[in-house]
């Protein structure tokens, strides 16, 4: 029987994981899952708080779409693993404050996840219908791999090793369901070399070095989110607007407003920067966020409280939405980066996504598939195709 180890509990890490155990059981003896977050999600992940039980924040993506033929036919296959995502959306004049409204594309399918909470998708596909996990999957969060090797022989494991040094996993076949292993920038945020980089240098693996070279030339669009969560009068305010999900145009510092009711008297406000906002303020990540509670990733906490004062001012400028000073949210406002969002530039091809010889997959947003890239059915998607192309060979070799 074979082991898996694979790198991120996003929706991509889910959708691999719950393939493979769901095909083969039986050639599995462990299919773990490594999350440095709290949980499952990635970023589709939902943030809470066991001093406000009520509260739930999708502070990532709040909600998804599914277009293609493949993504409706996988998507029928979930069963309650998503719901429907039927809430208001808009587009505002970031001057004027002038709603108009988003209609639904009857082509596309808008989902999230159970009980309106996104990191439900990621945490329900790995569960069967008694809600325990599938055999043979095991999963560790706040966990974080910062060291990759691999003994010279052919059947010597994968070791994934922590930021001390010691072992916390071994597997027969790594996979990578994310890039942040793989891309450079993981140097500027936690230093030193990618860890997958760090251990192909040590191989002498063509496809896996050009895998690797075509991961490093993808950029990304990073945003920066304040979360923000009221009560009674307040959150009565945000939610008599007339839309839940409102995408800012022509406004410098903001870019897309999500409003979530939380429970009976409560309202989650998430308000998500643009582009070059947090491109301008490279190097701050959130205090809280996992990057610096679990990777020791500096960040500047003058920063980024001034960051957080300079989006809540931008808000306070818009006209038609609520004005409130910071004391007037129960939780919040926190902030955190979503450095690796929304990959951009060529795709990593599905031929390359696999390589046999040393035993590595890819999977996430940043793979090729019939979706969007960087969307979670881009994710989704890669982990159901990348699981198709290994089973039969990991079947092989455990015969």
């Amino acid at each position: 029987m074979s082991t898996v180890a694979i790198i991120g509990n996003g929706i991509a890490g889910a959708s691999v994981a719950r393939r493979l155990a769901l095909a083969k059981p039986d050639a599995f003896s462990r299919i773990s899952l490594h999350e440095m977050g709290r949980g499952p999600g990635g970023r589709a992940a939902t943030r809470k708080t066991r001093s406000l039980p009520e509260l739930r924040i999708n502070h990532g993506a709040p909600y998804a779409d599914i277009s293609t033929g493949k993504g409706l036919d996988l998507l029928a296959s979930l069963g309650d693993a998503t719901e429907t995502y039927s809430a208001p959306r808009c587009t505002i004049d970031g001057k004027t404050g002038a709603v108009e409204p988003v209609e639904q594309d009857t082509a596309k399918a808008m989902i999230t996840g159970r009980d309106g909470e996104m990191a439900n998708i990621a945490g329900d596909l790995l569960r069967d219908g008694n809600d325990q996990l599938l055999s043979p999957i095991v999963t560790h969060y706040s966990s974080m791999v910062r060291g990759l090797s691999r003994g010279p022989r052919p059947g010597d494991p994968w070791r994934l090793s922590d930021k001390n040094g010691d072992e916390i996993d071994r597997a027969d076949w790594l996979i990578a369901a994310g890039s942040g292993i793989a891309h450079p920038r993981w140097s500027a945020t936690f230093g030193g070399e990618p860890p997958l980089v760090a251990a192909a240098s040590e191989r002498e693996d063509a496809s896996l070095n050009d895998a690797l070279a075509r991961v490093a030339r993808q950029t990304a669009a990073p945003v920066l989110t304040v979360l923000l969560y009221c009560t009674d009068d307040l959150a009565n305010e945000w939610q008599s607007l007339a839309f839940r999900d409102g995408t800012l145009t022509d406004h410098t510092v903001l870019s897309k407003i999500s409003i979530q009711p939380c429970g009976q008297a409560g309202c989650a406000v998430v308000l998500h920067s643009t582009v070059d906002y947090a491109v301008g303020n490279a190097g701050v990540h959130g205090s809280s966020s996992s990057a610096a509670r679990v990777g020791d990733a500096s960040s500047d906490t003058t920063r980024e409280a001034a960051i957080i004062d300079e989006m809540l001012a931008a808000l306070d400028d818009i006209p038609g939405l609520p004005a409130a000073g910071k004391s007037r949210y129960a939780f919040g406002p926190l902030m955190h980066r979503w450095g690796n969002a929304f990959p951009q530039g060529e795709a990593l091809p599905q031929a390359l996504s696999v390589c046999p010889e040393s035993q590595v997959a890819f999977c996430g947003d940043y793979v090729a598939t019939d979706a969007r890239m960087g969307s979670c059915e881009s994710a989704l998607l890669s982990g159901v195709e990348v699981a198709d192309t290994i089973i039969d060979p990991i079947e092989a070799r455990s015969g």
